[in-house]
């Protein structure tokens, strides 16, 4: 919190007009990434600074705060602590209130890079200028993570903080919501078809956060994982408490939340909670399967839980996997197992404890080594191997391979690096490629400049994962941003990308290229 009245005295004397690229550079390079969360952190915001904004004269998610900036401009890119205590007395509000701080840049203005090689963009699958229309449709501008399971005959997609087309009193703020998509190999993108719940309007919160200040009880409530089993849907969801520096975040509990109606309504199941603080003032609509008075409650329990408050989902010989890790991307991840018929009862529960022994109760043991960011995993049929997936400082994203599910794991084999998306985060693996025995994987990334998601599809016959290196086996060509791409026909209408219209566009209207800078808090 130091050097506040400074930045506020700053910021009261800077001209709306010439708050831009220049003024807050060193704040961005050093504020991008983040899982849902901001590790850029606007508390209560996914992502950060991510977009959806305001292009010219153009209306989009929180675009309203201080006025319009230019195209491209990233505005007051602000972090936590004093500078977003700063931006909140220019606006006379209270700290974490959402809707304003500064707008993000639109998605028609984050750019999309121009690759050859191993890995492509396949498809931009969220935001204004998506194929599904999600910001018509449902309410959708900007969001992130794009969590993939199939439930039946469809695959569900589950998001973090979505927000709609802002203004200063109402910016549509869910702290989840989930769309249905086409089952099957997105060879042709994933084809949206809805969402669920949704109010007829917007796609609405699965489970809502109780959207305080931060810092003093619940910002907003992320997922990070989630399962069908038979009939009913599992989620493993995380309590914020507070965005504090980029890439940490801290939070109250973890707890499963389930859906026996397809994902209409959401229970959270009380004796699931892994608490590390006492909170109980949840958001009304919040439902639970039991009473949640504090004495009825699992007691709070720092040191166990501390660790377990993200988690990765694998189904495989019968069991669910759960890979978990502490908030924010600077710890290790452990493993837990469960018989999948016993997954709502927290005492069937196993720990791996290494050497292939697994005991009855946590033992803290790393199969993963820190740092560990937002997390998925899988088992991939064509490499026969279990596959996981995250961001890391070698790229943003670094796949391991490994035989068993506990491992050991390979050294992590860079797929897309910081000079193909510098503002990337949070890969997660779409279910088809677990078990489609094609060569190619696909997967969803976020990026906070786009505050959007993207669906990516990587060769993985151009890798060797038993020596695995930085070398992405792609090239950057240029870049170009969605809008340009948009008006090429670069993009069709069922949101593929074309690759040669895509690299015609970008020698027409290149992009800037976006600076390679490495996050802090890594």
């Amino acid at each position: 919190m130091r050097r506040r009245s400074a930045i506020n005295s700053l910021l009261l004397t800077v001209p709306v007009a010439v708050m831009s690229v220049s003024l807050v550079a060193p704040i961005t390079a050093a504020a991008q990434s983040s899982g849902s969360l901001g590790s850029a952190g606007l508390p209560g915001s996914s992502g950060s600074a991510g977009s959806t904004g305001s292009t010219g004269s153009q209306s989009g998610p929180c675009n309203n705060f201080l006025g319009n900036f230019p195209p491209a401009s990233l505005g007051l890119n602000l972090t936590t602590g004093s500078l977003a205590d700063a931006a909140n007395s220019v606006a006379g509000v209270a700290a974490s209130s959402v809707r304003d701080f500064p707008r993000w840049i639109t998605s028609d203005q984050g750019t999309i890079p121009v690759l050859k090689g191993a890995t492509s963009v396949l498809q931009l699958v969220t935001g204004p200028t998506s194929p599904a229309k999600t910001d018509s449709a449902y309410n959708i501008h900007g969001t992130d993570l794009g969590i993939m399971f199939e439930h039946g005959d469809e695959t569900m997609v589950m998001f973090g903080d979505t927000f709609g087309d802002c203004t200063l009193t109402d910016n549509s703020w869910r702290s989840n919501v989930m769309l249905t998509a086409q089952s099957g190999t997105p060879t042709n993108g994933l084809r949206i078809t809805g969402a669920r719940p949704s109010d007829g309007k917007q796609a609405t919160a699965l489970v809502q956060g109780a959207h305080q200040a931060n810092g003093v009880g619940e910002v907003t409530v992320i997922p990070t994982a989630a399962i069908s089993v038979g009939d009913t849907m599992y989620m493993r969801v995380m309590s914020v408490r507070d965005w504090n520096a980029p890439g940490g975040w801290n939070t109250n509990y973890s707890a499963l939340v389930k859906s026996e109606d397809d994902g209409a309504t959401w229970t959270v199941l009380t004796d699931s909670m892994r608490r590390v603080t006492n909170f109980t003032d949840w958001n009304q609509s919040v439902k639970f399967d039991a009473p949640h008075t504090a004495e009825n409650l699992p007691a709070v329990d720092q040191d166990r839980w501390y660790g377990m408050q993200m988690s990765a989902f694998l189904e495989a010989d019968g069991h669910l996997y759960e890979y978990m890790t502490p908030s924010g991307r600077r710890g290790p991840a452990t493993l837990a197992r469960v018989d999948l018929d016993k997954i709502e009862d927290p005492t069937a529960y196993e720990w791996y404890a290494g050497e292939g022994a697994w005991a009855n109760e946590p033992t803290d043991y790393e199969v993963l080594p820190r740092p560990v960011e937002e997390l998925s995993v899988a088992y991939n049929e064509h490499l026969d191997k279990y596959v996981s997936l995250t961001s890391m400082a070698s790229g943003v994203v670094s796949m391991r391979v490994a035989n068993e599910p506990q491992g050991p794991w390979s050294e992590p084999q860079t797929l897309v690096n910081r000079r193909m998306f510098p503002n990337a985060y949070a890969p997660m693996i779409h279910p088809e490629s677990i078990t489609s025995g094609g060569r190619y994987l696909y997967y969803t990334l976020s990026t906070w400049d786009a505050y959007n998601v993207f669906l990516l599809r990587t060769d993985l016959d151009q890798f060797d994962f038993s020596a695995p290196t930085a070398d992405t086996k792609t090239d950057v060509q240029s870049r170009i941003t969605v809008g340009e791409a948009v008006k090429a026909g670069a993009i069709n209408d069922e949101g593929v990308i074309d690759e040669q219209r895509l690299e015609e566009a970008a020698e027409t209207a290149p992009a800037a290229p976006e600076p390679i800078t490495e996050p802090a808090g890594r």
